[in-house]
């Protein structure tokens, strides 16, 4: 079967399936301890003109939150969310005294958000239906095949606008400096802030410059010249290697369930559009125009962590 990409679908199945996890399947402290009462939905955090906000817009205010800023925990932005929830509610009660959800724009954003919702509805339930225990170990095992058994190394790197400074970087390692700080100090990549850390990957998971000159190195060894990639030059050090370790199955479930997911939204949505009659046409409506091509599917992802 032939599989349509839909634009913002892998946002939307991470938000479907993993809403009740943090990053890397742990609950955040807090949002556990919310959860523990039965009664915690009722927990009024603030009142807006006696207008009640609840704990749990709070809790769904921080899942909203991008992955990397969940890191910090609820507690990091309670304020903000709290604060974000007031305006929003004070703009509303406001908004709501001049009966602006009668005006014909405000009725025509509901039946856009209406329609939006019923639309996620139907596909996560879909999806849902088919998203069995079996399913996801099914999945899990065939990605342990995969993967188990790969060579896999832990290298650090700096990265760098020009090869005269990559070169200076490597003088200044050969002489003893610390690696770790040279990239605190020095790299222009999001690694910085770690050392340059660029954690665990096997071949190919890295951009190739990258991963080819990590795997040539030997533990504590240094890159004698800088290494071109599309982002600048790097001075990697290799610091472990290993055989890729498979995780247990509850540890990546919820990435399992966003793969799977993903996956069998893809083939709901492609048999559906074979089922159904759909015209199209020009932007000014007068020439018929062809169904865009879809792409077979693959089994391989393409997808290569970028060194930053």
């Amino acid at each position: 079967m032939n599989r349509l990409v839909i634009p913002g679908l892998t946002v939307f199945l991470f938000v479907l399936f993993s809403v009740e996890h943090s990053v890397g399947g742990e609950r955040q402290p807090m949002l556990a301890q919310a959860k523990k009462s039965s009664t915690s939905q009722d927990v009024v955090v603030a009142k807006v003109v006696g207008q009640p906000i609840y704990q749990k817009e709070i809790t769904a205010a921080f899942r909203a939150l991008p992955p990397r800023a969940r890191r910090a925990g609820l507690q990091r932005h309670y304020n903000n969310l709290l604060e974000n929830l007031v305006v929003s509610k004070m703009l509303t009660i406001y908004g709501r005294r001049l009966k602006l959800e009668d005006t014909q724009i405000v009725k025509r954003q509901l039946k856009r958000a209406e329609d939006t919702l019923v639309r996620d509805a139907y596909l996560g339930d879909l999806v849902r239906k088919q998203m069995t225990d079996e399913a996801l170990k099914k999945e899990y095992r065939a990605l342990a095949k995969k993967n188990k058994g790969l060579d896999e190394v832990r290298a650090r790197h700096i990265l760098v606008q020009t090869q005269k400074k990559a070169k200076k970087l490597i003088k200044l390692i050969n002489t003893g400096q610390n690696f770790a700080e040279l990239a605190k100090k020095n790299s222009v990549g999001r690694t910085a802030r770690r050392g340059g850390d660029l954690g665990w990957f096997a071949r190919g998971e890295m951009t190739k410059p990258v991963s080819d000159a990590a795997f040539k190195l030997k533990v504590g060894q240094v890159t004698k010249d800088p290494i071109k990639s599309d982002f600048g030059w790097h001075v990697i050090k290799l610091e472990e290697k290993r055989k890729r370790k498979i995780p247990p199955f509850d540890k990546v479930r919820v990435m399992i369930q966003a793969r799977v997911g993903q996956r069998l939204s893809s083939e709901i949505v492609s048999e559906l559009m074979r089922q159904t009659k759909v015209e199209r046409f020009s932007f000014d409506g007068k020439q018929p125009i062809a169904a865009p091509r879809v792409e077979a599917p693959t089994q391989k992802s393409n997808t290569k962590k970028q060194p930053k």
